[in-house]
């Protein structure tokens, strides 16, 4: 049974920068320390770069034009005194950035000829109201007159000329919002 391995993901479409901390012991000479990442017959090699105790740099290229997205063994080496040495296996997970392109369309709807009928029925409401006598000189008959209230009335409160009315006079203007910012800047440098 394999071992599992530790995964690194990099994005094949920028340059990516991998450090490791290499401690070799018990050599005189000069080590050479590489990146081996194998993708099928093919093997990409990197040179390590020291940037300072035991640490050594591998700066990967773009690699999208070079190897495919997907999951890849990879290794560093050290060749020392003509020795070979693995230190550490992993796998290196080459993915593309993730990019979202949005593009306006222009909607036609279809023309489908739909039949569209309105009726309308008129609600009468019957008022009960008190008649009024208007009799300004003796007659002989008064005349009833039955006030009733507007249509717009009968199923709302407010009508919605009223309604907008009221809105129109809560509103500030310019001038008073102005000045209310200015107070208030006032009030907090006093305190």
């Amino acid at each position: 049974m394999e071992p599992l391995l530790e995964t690194i993901s990099l994005d094949s479409e920028e340059n990516n920068e991998l450090l490791f901390k290499v401690k070799i012991e018990g050599a005189d000479g000069p080590a050479k320390v590489r990146l081996v990442c194998e993708t099928g017959d093919v093997a990409f090699m990197f040179n390590g770069q020291p940037i300072g105790d035991d640490v050594v740099a591998f700066n990967l290229p773009v690699l999208k034009d070079k190897i495919k997205e997907g999951t890849y063994l990879s290794r560093v080496e050290v060749l020392i005194e003509n020795r070979y040495f693995t230190p550490v296996q992993f796998q290196i997970n080459l993915k593309k950035t993730i990019k979202v392109v949005a593009e306006s369309i222009k909607f036609i709807p279809r023309n489908v000829p739909q039949e569209i009928k309105i009726t309308a029925a008129p609600i009468v409401k019957s008022v009960i109201s008190q008649p009024v006598v208007i009799a300004s000189e003796p007659v002989k008959e008064a005349k009833q007159v039955i006030i009733a209230p507007p249509l717009a009335r009968m199923g709302a409160q407010k009508t919605l000329k009223e309604r907008f009315q009221e809105k129109s006079d809560k509103q500030l203007t310019e001038d008073e919002i102005l000045d209310a910012a200015k107070n208030f800047v006032k009030s907090r440098k006093k305190k």
